[in-house]
C-alpha cells in the first residue's frame, strides 16, 4: 500500500498536544520547586506578595491624601496607577528566574528553555489574576467604587499591562541567560525609575512641560493613562500610545522566541 500523505493539520495538533503536556509538567514542577512540595500555602504566599505590594502603597497614599488629584477618592486614584505597574512588573521580573530555578530540568532531552519560559509566564499570569481579584474585592469592602466608566477599556488596560509584562519577561529571560543575574538587577532598577516617572502619584498635567516630552516614551506611564482613561472622564490626559505598548510587548516575545532557539543547547544546557 502507498504511504499515506502527510497531514499538516494533524502534525500541528500532535506537536501542540506534546508542547501543552510538557508545559503542564514543567508548570507543576515549577510550583513544587518554588513554593514548597505539595502544600498550596507556598503558592498562596507568593500570590500575596504582589497583593501586599498593591495594598500597602494604596493604603499609605489613601491615609496621607485628603483630596485626590483626580476624581473624588484618593484610593481609586492611586489604585488605577499602581495596578498596571504591578501587573507588568511581576511577570517581567519573575520570568527570567525560571532558568535558574529549573536548570536541572534542561538535562531532560525532551525539555527545552521555551517550556520553562511559557510555564513561568502562565504561572505569573494566574498569580496576577488572583492578586488583582482579591485586591479589587478588598477595595469593594471598604466602599471604594471600583466600577469604571468603561469596563471594557479597563479590562484592555489590565490585559495590556500583563501582556507587556510577559513580553518583557521573555526578553529578560534571554538577556539574563546571556549576561547573568546582573542584567535582571539593572532592569529592576530601570523599571523603578520608569515607575517614579509614570504619573502614578502625580498626574502628568502637574509635571513640568519639558518632562512631559520624555514621559510619553515611558510604557508604564502609557499603561497608567490607559487605565485611568477608563475611570475618569474629567481627566485632561495625554493620548494613550497603545501601539507603543503592544508593539513593545510583541517585540519582547519575538526576541525571546528567537533568542531561545539561538541559545538552545549552548548557554542553558
Amino acid at each position: 500500500m502507498p504511504p499515506q500523505a502527510a497531514n499538516p493539520f494533524r502534525d500541528f495538533v500532535s506537536k501542540f498536544q506534546k508542547f501543552y503536556y510538557l508545559v503542564g509538567v514543567v508548570l507543576l514542577q515549577d510550583m513544587r520547586t518554588r513554593y514548597g512540595g505539595r502544600s498550596h500555602l507556598g503558592y498562596i504566599f507568593a500570590t500575596m506578595i504582589p497583593l501586599l505590594h498593591m495594598t500597602v502603597i494604596t493604603g499609605l497614599y489613601y491615609l496621607k491624601t485628603i483630596v485626590a488629584p483626580i476624581g473624588d477618592n484618593p484610593g481609586l486614584f492611586i489604585a488605577t496607577g499602581i495596578v498596571p505597574y504591578i501587573l507588568c512588573l511581576y511577570p517581567a521580573r519573575e520570568m527570567p528566574r525560571t532558568i535558574f530555578d529549573n536548570r536541572q530540568l534542561l538535562a531532560i532531552p525532551v525539555l527545552q528553555p521555551i517550556h520553562l519560559m511559557v510555564s513561568r509566564a502562565i504561572l505569573q499570569l494566574l498569580s496576577a489574576i488572583i492578586a488583582l481579584a482579591i485586591f479589587l474585592f478588598g477595595l469593594y469592602l471598604i466602599d471604594i467604587d471600583l466600577v469604571p466608566i468603561d469596563l471594557l477599556e479597563a479590562a484592555r488596560a489590565a490585559g495590556a499591562a500583563i501582556f507587556l509584562g510577559v513580553g518583557l519577561g521573555f526578553f529578560n529571560t534571554i538577556m539574563t541567560a546571556i549576561f547573568g543575574i546582573f542584567f535582571l538587577v539593572v532592569f529592576i532598577f530601570f523599571v523603578i525609575g520608569l515607575y517614579m516617572l509614570s504619573g502614578v502619584y502625580i498626574p502628568v498635567t502637574s509635571m513640568p512641560e519639558n518632562m512631559r516630552e520624555y514621559v510619553d516614551y515611558n510604557p508604564i506611564f502609557q499603561l497608567v493613562e490607559w487605565m485611568r482613561a477608563a475611570y475618569f472622564t474629567t481627566y485632561d490626559m495625554e493620548p494613550v500610545n497603545k501601539t507603543m505598548v503592544l508593539g513593545l510587548a510583541l517585540f519582547g516575545i519575538a526576541f525571546g522566541l528567537i533568542g531561545e532557539r539561538y541559545i538552545r543547547g549552548k548557554i542553558l544546557a
